[in-house]
């Protein structure tokens, strides 16, 4: 039976503060590390939660997850078929990470092989990757997110753990795909990465069929692991 996923967007979530604010160096999300402008054409339309993560040290985050995209692979409506024949609804977010701190931070995130049995119909379930290809701003407006070549990366990593590591250095960010595949579950979809300490997790939802969080990795600042 065909999953459908329903990727609305809606309007922006407010910003949210986690701990307690307090003054820190904010990089202007407009600009690269050149101080030249960015390619952002109407950032904030594709923006589903937009959190700073403030703490006594001084250091603070900003986390932003995009509202969906998908429901098929392919524009001309292809879903992705496992090799048991399991049909399954596709979706793709993107999150950006920006480093508001004078410190570098080590971003590590890792998606087992496993599937999530998160959502309420009898057996349906999640999975979670983190393609390697590269998200500019210029791809937001396409299909996709301009995710491209999604059949063969799924094939070769459908049975794989995928991760991603990446130093994040003061006042500089990292944008960055995650894609889902759901089985019997569709619905409406919503997800954020989110982080509690150093800890991150990552929080999915399909209305109406329930939502669930799932620990996925950590954000470490350089100085305090003695790098």
């Amino acid at each position: 039976m065909t999953t459908t996923w329903l990727c609305s967007c809606g309007q922006r979530g407010k910003p949210t503060t986690a701990k307690v604010s307090i003054d820190s160096e904010i990089v202007d999300p407009t600009k690269n590390e050149n101080g030249q402008l960015s390619q952002i054409h109407d950032l904030s339309k594709y923006i589903y939660t937009d959190t700073v993560y403030t703490f006594s040290t001084g250091k603070g985050i900003t986390i932003q997850n995009s509202y969906p995209k998908g429901g098929m692979i392919e524009p001309d409506g292809t879903q992705y078929i496992d090799s048991s024949e399991k049909r399954y609804g596709f979706v793709v977010f993107w999150t950006r990470i920006i480093n508001e701190t004078t410190t570098p931070l080590e971003l590590n995130i890792n998606f087992p092989a496993d599937t999530f049995a998160i959502f309420t119909p009898p057996g349906s379930y999640l999975k979670l990757f983190l393609p390697t290809d590269t998200l500019t701003y210029d791809k937001l407006s396409s299909f996709n997110y301009g995710l491209t070549g999604l059949k063969s990366y799924l094939d070769a990593n459908f049975n794989k753990a995928t991760m991603l590591q990446k130093t994040i250095n003061p006042n500089e960010e990292h944008i960055f795909y995650i894609a889902a595949l759901s089985h019997n579950a569709g619905g409406t979809a919503r997800a954020a990465l989110i982080l509690k300490e150093q800890d991150l997790y990552y929080k999915f939802s399909i209305a109406p069929n329930d939502s669930g969080t799932i620990p996925c990795g950590k954000i470490v600042f350089k100085n305090e692991t003695g790098n």
